[in-house]
């Protein structure tokens, strides 16, 4: 999965980059235009990663949850916003109505223990993902190093649908259900927020690192670019 995305990322640098050395990130940076040409390129990266999750577990008071498969996938492009961050060097995506659905095995302890399985559904979430671009040496050449600066994924409790399925679970669910959208939800999507992150600052980097700073970059028809040695581009 990382090897096609940081490949597509490499690419978009190696088009859409020139060398500065008055911009972040020393030799490195990004014009606005290729930016917002890019989308097409930061999205699939971005959300590449969040549309298919597992988490082992997830403890709370009074019980867990677990094995957890999360699904949050892109949102169609016309619907993701793009912005050039100058300063950062960066782009940022955004979007407003995103959808994801979680799914766990769970057990809860109220005045009884009940297991069983939960299917949670968010019908609405905004995304505001920033992932800045540095440099990093490979050998005696230079390529991309990637940092996510903003990994935001906000929630509101009334856009969650939750159903409980299972022995007992109408015996707990008045309680339940609400806790789960007050407290564990927000507690899951700050652990998917984590997961973005070590995705692209540790997973994506070391791939860059093994792939080197030559790509074959599909908008110039799979020709070969090394990114060690860009060109301007105005």
């Amino acid at each position: 999965m990382f090897n096609i995305v940081t490949k597509s990322l490499l690419g978009l640098g190696a088009v859409n980059a020139w060398s500065s050395k008055s911009q972040p990130g020393g030799a490195v940076s990004i014009t606005k235009k290729g930016a917002n040409q890019a989308k097409d390129v930061f999205a699939p990266f971005i959300f590449n990663i969040t549309k298919d999750l597992e988490i082992a577990e997830v403890d709370f008071d009074g019980g867990f949850l677990k094995d957890l498969v999360i699904h949050l996938p892109q949102p169609p492009l016309e619907d993701i916003g793009i912005n050039f961050e100058h300063a950062t060097n960066g782009v940022e995506l955004f979007a407003s109505g995103a959808e994801a659905t979680i799914s766990a095995d769970f057990s809860y302890k109220y005045w009884i223990t009940v297991t069983g399985e939960v299917a949670i559904k968010i019908n609405k979430l905004s995304v505001d993902l920033e992932c800045d671009i540095n440099t990093q040496a490979v050998g005696a050449e230079t390529a991309p190093l990637l940092k996510m600066q903003k990994t935001d994924i906000i929630v509101n409790s009334d856009d969650v649908d939750i159903t409980l399925t299972g022995g007992l679970v109408s015996r707990i669910a008045s309680i339940f259900i609400p806790f789960l959208k007050s407290t564990v939800v927000p507690d899951i999507i700050s652990t998917v927020e984590d997961l973005v992150v070590t995705a692209v600052d540790v997973t994506a980097n070391k791939y860059i690192v093994e792939y080197g700073t030559h790509v074959a970059i599909e908008q110039l028809g799979w020709i070969t670019a090394d990114y060690s040695q860009m060109t301007p581009n105005a």
